[in-house]
């Protein structure tokens, strides 16, 4: 859920296949995660809160079973 305050950036970008991910000790290299709110496939593509930080998404809370999917390949 996104924060309240009015201060918020975004980040586009395209990665191709040179994106890199981890969590809790396991890491990815390849294309961009899709469901876990920072975009998916070539493009990285998020806002956030130049206040707080946080990352204005309505993906969020990102669930195990989808982080689980990412690793098993299922989301990459």
């Amino acid at each position: 859920m996104p924060c309240k305050c009015e201060r918020i950036a975004r980040v586009s970008g395209k990665t191709s296949d040179l994106c890199y991910f981890e969590t809790e000790g396991k890491e990815k290299n390849g294309y961009v995660p899709s469901g876990v709110g920072i975009g998916g496939g070539d493009y990285i593509d998020f806002s956030y809160c130049l206040d707080c930080g946080m990352i204005q998404s309505s993906e969020f809370p990102v669930s195990e079973e989808s982080v689980e999917l990412l690793f098993e390949g299922e989301r990459w």
